[in-house]
């Protein structure tokens, strides 16, 4: 059962790591385009969007009350969720190495405690993205817009994350010296 859910989760955070650098590429193409085309990007109108657009936390309104979609509400949306998106696809990315580098060897390695610990900085980053760009989101396009609220959830993760990557130091540590007296 083991190594049956260890190759399950091996595929699925490389599929994870592949889907949000899809996402975050799209978010950036949606932000060029919209700067080149302007409304002329936009393929759908208004009434489609909904009123908002968030991702891990990052909500922006797009829409105003008139029901005008807001272009530099949803360019900063695209430029704030293609970065969330990139951190998400690095910690994707390092839980996928993790697992593949622990396959046949001891999961204590100096590259898997870098990794884990780079994974709780990644996770740390996603809610501090977030309240920057809802931030900046206020001051350019007014507070009808802006959506000041970070959800914690994921640097409450990243904490525990980073405080793992002490525990796998010390691991790597043990190990070292369990095979010294060997």
């Amino acid at each position: 059962m083991g190594k049956k859910l260890d190759k399950a989760v091996t595929v699925l955070t490389k599929l994870a790591e592949i889907g949000h650098w899809i996402a975050a590429v799209g978010m950036v193409v949606g932000l060029v385009l919209t700067l080149i085309m302007g409304m002329e990007a936009v393929l759908f109108s208004p009434q489609d969007f909904g009123q908002s657009l968030a991702t891990y936390g990052f909500e922006v309104e797009v829409v105003s009350a008139a029901g005008q979609l807001e272009m530099n509400a949803l360019r900063l949306f695209c430029l704030g969720a293609a970065v969330i998106l990139g951190l998400m696809a690095m910690v994707f990315r390092n839980i996928h190495l993790i697992m593949k580098r622990s396959e046949n060897a001891s999961p204590f390695q100096k590259d898997n405690v870098r990794m884990v610990r780079e994974i709780g900085f990644f996770l740390l980053g996603v809610p501090a993205v977030g309240l920057a760009m809802s931030g900046i989101v206020f001051a350019v396009v007014g507070p009808e817009t802006a959506e000041l609220s970070v959800r914690l959830d994921s640097f409450v993760v990243g904490l525990v994350v980073l405080c793992l990557s002490r525990f796998f130091a010390r691991g790597m540590e043990l190990e070292a010296d369990v095979d010294g007296l060997l």
